[in-house]
């Protein structure tokens, strides 16, 4: 198994270590050698007493999803219009309604 330590110099003299895979994995030490080894060490004993698991959850969902919907507007003037309106609608260059502020 191959996993990833990550190590936080949290202010001078105190170093955290850590597993990115499993991230409630962590250790907080005076040197960056230290917060390694301790996490290493105690990872390991961790290891020693989990099981992984597989578990295959059933889902009773259709491959058809929605489907029975699909073209059901298809010959409805309002919803044509209403389309043509939003497409027109981004792709206008029209950026009133924006805040410039919102965006310096």
């Amino acid at each position: 198994m191959k996993v990833t330590l990550l190590v936080e110099t949290i202010q001078p003299g105190k170093v955290a270590a850590s597993v990115l895979e499993f991230p409630d994995s962590r250790i907080e030490a005076e040197t960056r050698e230290s917060a390694i080894s301790q996490l290493q060490a105690n990872f390991l004993e961790r290891l020693k007493r989990l099981e992984a698991i597989s578990w295959n959850i059933p889902v009773n969902a259709s491959n058809n999803m929605g489907m029975e919907f699909v073209g059901v507007f298809q010959d409805d003037p309002d919803f044509q219009a209403i389309s043509r309106d939003l497409l027109a609608e981004r792709a206008s260059e029209d950026d009133s309604e924006v805040d410039p502020s919102y965006y310096a």
